[in-house]
Order: C-alpha cells, then sequence, then structure tokens
C-alpha cells in the first residue's frame, strides 16, 4: 500500500508543480492588470506603459512555460500480484471465522412442540437416532429402524431419503461438516466393547435438495456420537472418546477419556458433545 502512495505522489509531483507555477503567473498578471486600469485614470501614461510592458513579459513566460512543460504524458498503473501470496491465498478456505458472542445465562425458552410423521411406503415405526439442521431450514433425520437417512422440509415433509445401513448394522450419531456435507455414524448391531466389528461414519451431500452417498471412513473401534469442529472429528465409541483430524481422510489426534468400568460407559457420557471454547462438556 505504501509502495502505491508513492508512486501516485511521484506521478502527481509535476501536476502540482505546474498547477503552482500557472497560479503564480495569473496572480501577477491580474495584479497588474489592475494596476495598469488604476494608472489610466490618473492619466499616467508612463507608468501604464511599464505596467503593460511587465505584462507581455509574464504573457511571455507563460507561454514559454507551457511551451516547454505542457507536454501531453499518458501515465498509466499496472500491477503484478506476488505469486507465492495469490498461491497461499488459494490454499485457504476462507479469511477467517465469525464467533457470536451470546449470555451464558440465558434460558432456553420452548415455544411449542408439535409430532410429524416422517415415515415413507414401506417404513416400520420410525426411531429417530439423531437429527441436524441445515441453514436452509431444512432437517436431516437418522431413522435407526428403517437404517434410513432422511431428508425433511421446512415444514417436516419427507423430500428425499437414503439407505445406509443393512440388517447387521444400524445408524447412531449424524453430524454437519460443511453447510451441504453430513457425516453419519453406522455402526454393528452387536456387543459393546473389545472385539466388535469395526464401525464406519458415511459421507452424505445434500445437492438440490437431494441426498447423494460420498466417501466412507472405516474405524477400530465402536462409532456412536460424532461432532465436527474447525476440522476436528470427535467420535464417542463403548467405552472412550476420540478425537480425529478430518481431510481426506480421517487422522487420530488423541484418546481425550476412556473408562473400561462397563460396556456402555462410552455411549452416554458424551452422547452429545458440546464444543464451547474448547471445553467438552460430559453430559450423563
Amino acid at each position: 500500500m505504501q509502495e502505491l502512495k508513492d508512486t501516485l505522489t511521484k506521478l502527481q509531483a509535476p501536476l502540482e508543480r505546474d498547477i503552482d507555477k500557472c497560479s503564480t503567473l495569473q496572480d501577477e498578471l491580474k495584479q497588474l492588470g489592475e494596476a495598469i486600469h488604476d494608472i489610466g485614470d490618473k492619466n499616467k501614461q508612463e507608468l501604464s506603459l511599464i505596467a503593460s510592458i511587465k505584462c507581455k513579459d509574464k504573457i511571455q513566460q507563460f507561454e514559454k512555460y507551457q511551451k516547454e512543460n505542457f507536454v501531453e504524458v499518458k501515465s498509466s498503473i499496472s500491477f503484478q500480484p506476488n505469486n507465492e501470496i495469490v498461491e497461499y491465498l488459494s490454499k485457504l478456505s476462507g479469511l477467517g471465522t465469525l464467533t457470536v458472542m451470546q449470555n451464558p445465562d440465558k434460558v432456553m425458552r420452548m415455544d411449542g412442540k408439535s409430532e410429524n410423521d416422517v415415515c415413507t411406503e414401506g417404513d416400520y415405526t420410525c426411531n429417530i437416532r439423531d437429527i441436524c439442521v441445515l441453514s436452509s431450514g431444512q432437517v436431516l433425520v437418522a431413522d435407526n429402524n428403517n437404517n434410513k437417512v432422511k431428508l425433511l422440509s421446512q415444514t417436516y415433509q419427507v423430500v428425499s431419503h437414503c439407505s445406509v445401513s443393512d440388517e447387521l448394522n444400524w445408524l447412531e450419531g449424524i453430524c454437519q461438516i460443511t453447510p451441504s456435507e453430513f457425516g453419519i455414524a453406522v455402526s454393528p448391531k452387536c456387543t459393546h466393547g473389545d472385539g466388535f466389528p469395526p464401525s464406519k461414519i458415511l459421507f452424505i451431500k445434500v445437492k438440490n435438495s437431494q441426498l447423494v452417498k460420498d466417501r466412507i471412513l472405516k474405524f477400530q473401534h465402536y462409532c456412536n456420537s460424532i461432532v465436527y469442529q474447525k476440522g476436528d472429528l470427535f467420535v464417542t465409541s463403548g467405552t472412550a472418546l476420540f478425537k480425529y483430524k478430518l481431510s481426506d481422510t480421517c487422522t487420530l489426534v488423541s484418546k481425550l477419556h476412556e473408562d473400561k468400568s462397563d460396556k456402555w460407559t462410552g455411549r452416554y457420557y458424551v452422547g452429545f458433545v458440546f464444543i464451547h471454547m474448547k471445553c467438552i462438556i460430559k453430559s450423563h
């Protein structure tokens, strides 16, 4: 920015010099003109002649200055970006994040409730394991009994659905990854604890109000509840809470907590993981 200011200053300097010179000559001619007018009224022809000669001299000075300096010069400024900066910026997902600071002591109020039928043709009784609300107001639900993920309209009507598991597996938690991508934990129907088959997280994208299956990531532990926060994926199992770094793959960062005193200790103690100011709050 400073370099641009310096360049503009250099380009403007000759123009400002010309303006100052012309203003000076104009003021001098104006003063001589007024003097000639006053002298004429007093009938002092000799002084009037001298003033007229000085006027002509100033006019000649201006014409000479104009001839020597008033040459049309076209200037332009071109900007060549730093390729290293352009390359760096292209790798960024954004320029920063926005955080809404709210009153932590504010009491939440339920304005009302309603019941809605989200069954599709051939469904058993629905068992909604988890839900996620899109920015558009649509709602994504994990129907455990029917092994389906369903997309609901703002009036809670099913607009799209897809099967994501079978009779050997069931749906667990669901979370939002991007405005149009979601992760769904799919785990085996077996005893929780050591020795159970691996689980997986299926990623689904919402395109034009339709659900499209995407990639699948497999895990060597049971996957129950999942939460995504700023590039990190938190996954609960039967006995532990894991933190992963999520990209095209999923890299284990650490095991944040583990309790093997019972087979269900890690299923519900963080059944819902609340992440705020880098704190994880357990919900028994």
